[in-house]
C-alpha cells in the first residue's frame, strides 16, 4: 500500500512491518531518455509490488534527488552531496521506524547513491532498523544481460525499461551507442564530455519494450522474494 494515499486512521490499522523506499536522482541519460529515468523505473517496480503484494508492504514516497557527481556537468543533472543525501535518508528511515515500521528495503535507482544508502542503513541499524539495499542493475546483472547485452547507463537495459514504462518518454531516433563506463577515479572532470559525449554508455539502439517487460519480471520477482524474507524475519 502506498503511504502517501493512506489516511492517518488507515495507517494506524496497517499491519506492515516492512517499507520500501525508492531513492533516485535527476541526471542525464543520453539524448533519448528523460532526466528522471532513475525515478521513473523504480516507480514502475513499485507498481508491480503494489499489484502483487500491496497489503503486505508499505510503499513509501521516493527520494527524487541523489548524488550525481559524475554527470553533473550535463544540462539538467542535479547533484546532492553524499553526506547530505545520507543524512536525509537516515532522517526518513528514523521517522518510518518511529511509526512502527522497523524493516526497510531501499530500492536504489542510481549508482551514485549507493554509498550514501549503505552508510544510512548502517546508521539506522543502531535504532533497530533492519534494511536491505537493492541495486537492480548490479545484483541481477547476469540475468539482465542475457536479455539486453548492451547494458549501461542509458544503455539497452535502462532504455528498454523506460520503453516499457512509456514509449512516449523515449526518443529512439536519438538513441546512440556509447563506451564502457569508466571508473570515476580514472577520468578527470574535463575528460568526461570527451569520453562520454552523449552522457550514456552501452547500446541504446538495441532496446525494445519487449525486452523491458522481461527485465521488469526479473527485477520484480527478486524484490518480491526479498520482501517476503524481510516480512518473515522476527
Amino acid at each position: 500500500m502506498y503511504l502517501e494515499t493512506l489516511t492517518s486512521k488507515q495507517f494506524k490499522r496497517c499491519q506492515c512491518s516492512c517499507a520500501v523506499i525508492p531513492v533516485g536522482t535527476i541526471e542525464a541519460h543520453g539524448n533519448h531518455m528523460p532526466l528522471g529515468s532513475d525515478n521513473i523505473i523504480p516507480a514502475k517496480i513499485l507498481s508491480c509490488i503494489e499489484e502483487e503484494i500491496g497489503d503486505e508492504v508499505l510503499l513509501a514516497p521516493p527520494i527524487h534527488y541523489g548524488h550525481t557527481y559524475f554527470l553533473e556537468d550535463w544540462p539538467g543533472s542535479i547533484n546532492i552531496p553524499t553526506d547530505v543525501l545520507r543524512d536525509y535518508i537516515v532522517a526518513v528511515g528514523k521517522e518510518i521506524n518511529r511509526n512502527g515500521i522497523n524493516k526497510i528495503l531501499f530500492l536504489n535507482g542510481h549508482g551514485g547513491n549507493t554509498r550514501a544508502i549503505k552508510d544510512a542503513a548502517e546508521l539506522l541499524s543502531y535504532d533497530g532498523v533492519r534494511s536491505r539495499v537493492v541495486n537492480w542493475w548490479e545484483e541481477y546483472f547476469e540475468e539482465i544481460k542475457k536479455i539486453a547485452p548492451g547494458t549501461g547507463h542509458g544503455g539497452e537495459d535502462e532504455t528498454s525499461l523506460m520503453l516499457a514504462c512509456d514509449e512516449k518518454l523515449v526518443d529512439m531516433a536519438q538513441a546512440t551507442s556509447g563506451p564502457m563506463w569508466p571508473l570515476a577515479h580514472e577520468i578527470s572532470i574535463p575528460q568526461r564530455k570527451i569520453m562520454l559525449p552523449d552522457g550514456m554508455t552501452g547500446d541504446a539502439t538495441s532496446a525494445s519494450t519487449k525486452k523491458g517487460n522481461k527485465i521488469y519480471k526479473i527485477i520484480c520477482s527478486h524484490i518480491l522474494m526479498l520482501i517476503k524474507e524481510l516480512n518473515e524475519e522476527k
